[in-house]
């Protein structure tokens, strides 16, 4: 609903949303800020003051009529129009904060395991993927409870047989004063917002065509509050495996930096250690990554999609019950012209006016044909430019995927030369035991000979000991064999 408001500096009338009520608002006049207060006077409502300017004086006291009987109500609506399915992002977003936070400190105890690595020990990307799936939950779930409430709202009896079997020109006030009457605001339900509009453009209208073409444009503005309302959702669903792909890019660049880093001290094999070390660490952060924001990407489309599902067919039960409850129980009353009387003379006059209306209705008509022409043909560009967007993303990850494999070979290249490396020290350290094996019999034998010369050296002795001053003639005789003739002496002296 809308009100007048004066403008503190200019005075210009401006007409203020009632939600407005308590915020600051700029006039567009004198760029003026200031508070809007709560009007003294009635609200008047959209749809009334539409139908009132073009029927006169007449009409326009009639809504003054209706507009005051709201304001003297049991309720005073504040709400926005989309407020039945409209969700606060400051609030949502708040709670999300919380919910990432408390998420992520359960996963903490569980950081050694691969399940909390997945959140801990892959850099910023996992934050921000936990905090948008958290936010996009906690937008679902407040939708939900919404939708909850707006099918409860199908249960309230709106237009009750006791009042009377017809909407008339004298019972359709009674069943405004009902409508308003019933436990839930009028902007958390599709129903009752579209009941009470509907009586409220029969009681100004008196027409039921007037009246079906007036639901049918709320029945649109409806399904359009329902489609604006998972924009940000939609955002979501897009912006979370986005945020996966860069962790991917983040992950294979450290990877690839690491490796040539390896490379540099390929002849260290404790850095070229480190360095697949880091490979490794580079390429499971964007694997996990990727695998952690699709997940999560599912998680938020599946409720999504069947939340809209869900609105979507309930303001198929509004349109069906306005059209079964609403629509076949309105009745015109009729109204002879020639009377004199002075209220068939104002219907007569409005029924004019709609009547001369109805060329600027069908020209209106035209150009909304036009835009809609016009927003398919943006709607087209929009989903060329997103397929040559995916198209680029597909190729910079088959150009990923290739460095990949490329690191992936040149791993296997230096498992390869590190194996050779093994076998070569493996047949040096045979070698080395061969040659220790050979030296250690070549020193037995040395053993061996030392303590024959020993012998040799002691018997030696005795022999010098028993020939004491005796002469001993050597000859040599030429043999075969050489002896020594000292020993063949001393056997001749014994």
């Amino acid at each position: 609903m809308y009100f007048q408001f004066p403008c503190e500096k200019c005075s210009k009338k401006l007409k203020v949303r009632d939600e407005n009520v308590g915020k600051k608002v700029r006039c567009p006049y004198c760029h003026h800020t200031m508070l809007v207060k709560k009007p003294e006077t009635p609200m008047i409502d959209t749809s009334v003051d539409v139908s009132s300017s073009s029927s006169g004086s007449s009409t326009g006291s009639r809504s003054t009529g209706t507009s005051s009987s709201r304001a003297g109500g049991k309720k005073n609506v504040s709400s926005g129009w989309a407020d039945g399915t409209e969700v606060s992002l400051s609030k949502s977003g708040g709670i999300a904060i919380v919910a990432s936070i408390i998420f992520l400190v359960l996963m903490f105890p569980f950081r050694s395991y691969y399940l909390g690595e997945l959140f801990w020990n892959r850099g910023w990307v996992p934050f921000a993927l936990v905090f948008l799936m958290s936010w996009s939950g906690t937008i679902l779930i407040l939708k939900s409870r919404k939708l909850a409430k707006q099918k409860d709202s199908m249960l309230f009896d709106t237009l009750p047989t006791d009042i009377s079997e017809e909407i008339s020109e004298k019972t359709v006030p009674k069943f405004i004063e009902h409508v308003k009457n019933l436990p839930v605001d009028p902007r958390e339900s599709f129903l009752v917002n579209r009941v009470l509009r509907g009586l409220e453009h029969f009681s100004v209208l008196k027409s039921s065509a007037e009246v079906s073409s007036r639901l049918q444009s709320q029945s649109e503005i409806d399904a359009t509050a329902v489609d604006s309302s998972y924009t940000i959702l939609k955002v979501f669903i897009w912006a979370i495996p986005i945020l996966g792909f860069i962790g991917t890019v983040i992950g294979i660049s450290a990877a690839v930096g690491g490796f040539s880093g390896g490379m540099d001290a390929a002849e260290d094999i404790s850095a070229l250690k480190d360095s697949l070390g880091s490979v490794t660490g580079g390429l499971s952060t964007a694997f996990d990554t990727t695998l952690v924001a699709l997940v999560m990407s599912m998680l938020v489309m599946f409720p999504s999609s069947s939340m809209q599902k869900s609105e979507e067919d309930l303001l198929n039960w509004v349109d069906e019950y306005c059209n079964e409850n609403l629509l076949k129980r309105l009745k015109e009353s009729d109204h002879v012209g020639g009377g004199g009387d002075e209220k068939d003379h104002r219907r007569l006059i409005q029924r004019t006016i709609d009547k001369a209306m109805a060329n600027h209705h069908a020209e209106l008509q035209t150009w909304i044909e036009k835009l809609e022409g016009i927003g398919s043909t943006l709607s087209q560009s929009v989903m060329k430019s997103w397929g040559k967007i995916d198209e680029k993303i597909r190729a910079q990850q088959e150009e990923q995927l290739n460095q990949v494999q490329q690191v992936v070979k040149q791993l296997e290249t230096v498992e390869e030369k590190m194996t050779e490396i093994q076998s070569a020290h493996a047949v040096n350290l045979e070698k080395m035991n061969g040659e220790a094996t050979e030296m250690a019999e070549a020193a037995g034998v040395l053993t061996q000979s030392f303590n024959g010369v020993q012998q040799g050296l002691n018997g030696l002795n005795t022999v010098l000991t028993d020939l004491g001053e005796k002469q001993v003639l050597i000859q040599q005789v030429e043999a075969p064999r050489k002896r020594w003739g000292l020993f063949g002496n001393s056997r001749r002296a014994r």
